[in-house]
């Protein structure tokens, strides 16, 4: 799990409550279900507007990316491609068909069946490299579906303070009851910035940096692959495979 992920919405959300008790407000106050429908699923579902119902899971995959955490994939990946380029140095490119059978990354064994099947590197670059620009694109839907939430969240958060409005109005024959009403609606607005700035508007912003990780590892698959079949040494592989690392 990435941590910095879950301390940041969750110290955001306890210094806002810890703020607002300390300017006077009842925590209690601010649990409106009423405020929290309008704001929170009508955001959620207007922006599904956005996304093609063929690309609804890239919308759950983006969230698990944000929360996602714990290992380093770049280092991961490059041993594990330092130890292919060994593997084929000793025992040759056809050794590689054997070893595939343990590898769980997708895109690493795509390569893998390519190299095995001795496609010419142009064709090889080429046909891993569409894989990506189309893992680039899967991952801005993503990241637009996290933003346009953050960007509506406040607008709706209006919209329900205008409904509050409206109800306290009919008020106006009772000066505590309208005060209250007022008060009341002014909740949705609160629920709208906070989501957009504290929740929806970081996710977006995390799911953009997890995806340039995922296609920078994906680009030092090609880079190391590459260079595997030009029968480059593995130190040299290695080496190569660092500057990757270190970007990071």
């Amino acid at each position: 799990m990435d941590l910095l992920t879950v301390i940041g919405i969750v110290g955001g959300l306890v210094a806002l409550l810890i703020g607002a008790v300390l300017k006077g407000a009842s925590i209690l106050f601010l649990i409106q279900p009423a405020a929290f429908v309008i704001v929170v699923p009508t955001t959620l579902f207007a922006s599904l507007v956005t996304v093609p119902i063929s690309k609804f899971s890239l919308i759950i995959h983006g969230l698990k990316m944000a929360f996602k955490g714990g290992s380093n994939e770049l280092l991961e990946t490059k041993n594990q491609l330092v130890e292919l380029a060994n593997l084929v140095r000793k025992e040759g490119m056809l050794s590689l068909e054997t070893k595939a059978e343990e590898i769980t990354d997708p895109f690493l064994k795509r390569a893998i069946d390519l190299m095995v099947l001795g496609v010419e590197e142009n064709v090889f670059v080429e046909s891993l490299e569409a894989e990506i620009a189309k893992k680039e694109e899967d991952y801005e839907i993503a990241v637009e579906y996290w933003k346009n939430s953050a960007e509506s969240a406040p607008t709706f958060g209006l919209v329900g303070a205008v409904f509050g409005l409206m109800k306290a109005l009919k008020s106006l024959d009772n000066a505590q009851e309208l005060a209250y009403g007022i008060s009341s609606a002014f909740v949705a607005t609160v629920y709208g910035i906070t989501f957009s700035y504290l929740i929806f508007g970081p996710i977006a912003k995390k799911i953009k940096i997890k995806s340039k990780e995922e296609i920078l590892r994906m680009y030092m698959i090609v880079d190391a692959c590459r260079m595997m079949l030009k029968g480059e040494n593995p130190r040299l592989i290695e080496e190569r495979l660092n500057s990757f690392v270190e970007v990071k």
